[in-house]
């Protein structure tokens, strides 16, 4: 049975404050095959933001949300179940992390003032963290981390230019730069495990959002993956095949399948195809992740939410938080729209 069967009701999603959820909110991590067929359950219920398995795939980093306090905060499962261990103890919301290419760090925002500024440590209890980047108003998701280490990924979100993709290098005086700014929404980046390319999600006013493969360290030119829908890209551990989620015109989103190659010197597309439908919570939020054979899928499986009435199309323009510049809140510390 596929895991959209085991929806108890499903949500429909305007993408404005995915930080602050309105209603309650219920999903679960499972591993399902290719076809969806669920596997084992890694964790209870709960109300999961953005997701995100270590590179060697024995740990879950997860934004859940504290019913009492109403922020996010940052935990580690074990990607087979059982123990699981908060990354801080900090009094913040906290909804987004990446992992090094090593395993043994991690990047993640952090709204303790006024913005979301970016934070790295090494994991386990007790280690300091470092402050890599201040919010310089515009917002900060971290997204990516290229393979050889050195190279961030963030998304920024601005009421001139909506989502842009820059690049934080982590060298002691290093600036953060933009890769990919323009009018339109870019979004969901990811570095290929070659260092060679960036996938990337891309959004004009009225359309739909298509996903892209662009070069690295420079954006030149870009190679078509999906014209009808695509954001969230992960890649394979080898490079062959790219993963994305794609609307449907139901309350499920689809979830595709690209056979690549980007080991010359352009970039192919070689197939694009279906595996499965699957309700997710928040789609601005990473609800999938997969296996380093590509052959398991991690699902933040949404059991419980809003209910509808009837079908409607997932605007999947999949900007972070908004519609429009999210702005602090000075009376509770948290972003509003």
């Amino acid at each position: 049975m596929a895991i959209a069967a085991a929806a108890i009701a499903l949500t429909a999603v305007t993408l404005v404050g995915a930080q602050r959820a309105p209603q309650i909110v219920r999903s679960q991590l499972v591993w399902v095959d290719r076809a969806g067929k669920k596997l084992s359950t890694v964790s209870d219920l709960a109300d999961f933001g953005n997701i995100e398995l270590s590179p060697d795939r024995r740990q879950i980093a997860a934004a859940v949300l504290n019913d009492q306090t109403g922020l996010r905060e940052l935990w580690l499962w074990d990607a087979e179940g059982g123990h699981k261990s908060r990354v801080d103890a900090n009094v913040a919301d906290e909804n987004w992390l990446i992992w090094s290419p090593d395993g043994k760090r991690v990047a993640y925002n952090s709204q303790r003032t006024r913005g979301l500024d970016l934070y790295g440590r090494d994991i386990g209890a007790g280690k300091p963290e470092t402050l890599l980047a201040i919010d310089e108003e515009r917002g900060q998701w971290p997204v990516s981390w290229s393979p050889d280490g050195k190279n961030l990924l963030v998304v920024t979100n601005t009421q001139e230019t909506g989502n842009d993709i820059w690049v934080l290098p982590l060298g002691k005086k290093s600036q953060p730069y933009p890769f990919l700014a323009s009018e339109a929404q870019e979004n969901w980046a990811a570095f290929s495990p070659n260092g060679k390319w960036v996938a990337f999600s891309y959004k004009e006013p009225g359309e739909d959002t298509e996903l892209y493969v662009t070069t690295f360290p420079k954006a030149g030119r870009r190679y078509l993956v999906s014209a009808r829908g695509g954001f969230q890209a992960r890649w394979r551990r080898d490079g062959k095949e790219l993963f994305f989620l794609a609307t449907n015109g139901t309350l499920t989103t689809s979830l595709m399948a690209a056979d690549v190659d980007g080991d010359g010197k352009d970039f192919e597309v070689k197939d694009v195809k279906k595996l499965f439908d699957t309700p997710v919570p928040y789609p601005p939020y990473h609800a999938f992740d997969v296996s380093a054979d590509g052959q398991r899928i991690l699902i933040n499986s949404l059991l419980l939410g809003p209910s509808s009435r009837r079908s409607v199309r997932l605007q999947a323009d999949v900007r972070l938080h908004a519609d429009v510049r999210l702005k602090p809140d000075a009376t509770s510390g948290r972003l509003r729209q």
